[in-house]
């Protein structure tokens, strides 16, 4: 079980905590909604930094559960209500990219929240560098 905060990211097994959530992530590296290119890259560059400095994550479960409301918000973007894919991850973050980089944003596809973008890719890099490949929402 994992939880992304404000300010911190909580893992239950191995029982460990990041240093940085969705907000602290946002307001040090997002200065646009949505963010621009350049944002996105030291947003990545930043989590991938917190992923490095922990090696005991490198054993978490490649199945997770996560409570989190902005993780259940995506999960209903991609059609789900109760689990999420790290494939279906994958393609949120992905359409999500093609939006920074100038693709039209359709009518409420992403919410106008500098947040909402800060917890996709923080969840998206969690499950691309740890091998998480599914999210059961609790």
């Amino acid at each position: 079980m994992f939880s992304i905060g404000e300010d911190h990211i909580r893992f239950a097994q191995p029982a460990l905590s990041l240093a940085i959530g969705y907000r602290t992530l946002a307001q040090h590296c997002f200065h646009h909604t949505p963010p621009t290119p350049y944002e996105v890259e030291m947003a990545i560059a930043t989590v991938e930094d917190y992923i490095e400095a922990m090696p005991e994550l490198q054993q978490l479960a490649s199945n997770q559960v996560c409570a989190d409301a902005y993780l259940q918000d995506i999960a209903r973007r991609v059609g789900s209500e109760q689990a999420l894919s790290q494939l279906e991850l994958e393609r949120l973050f992905n359409r999500m990219a093609d939006v920074v980089s100038g693709s039209p944003m359709r009518e409420g596809e992403f919410p106008d929240d500098k947040n909402f973008f800060s917890y996709l890719l923080i969840v998206r890099e969690l499950s691309h560098h740890l091998g998480i490949q599914h999210i059961a929402l609790a």
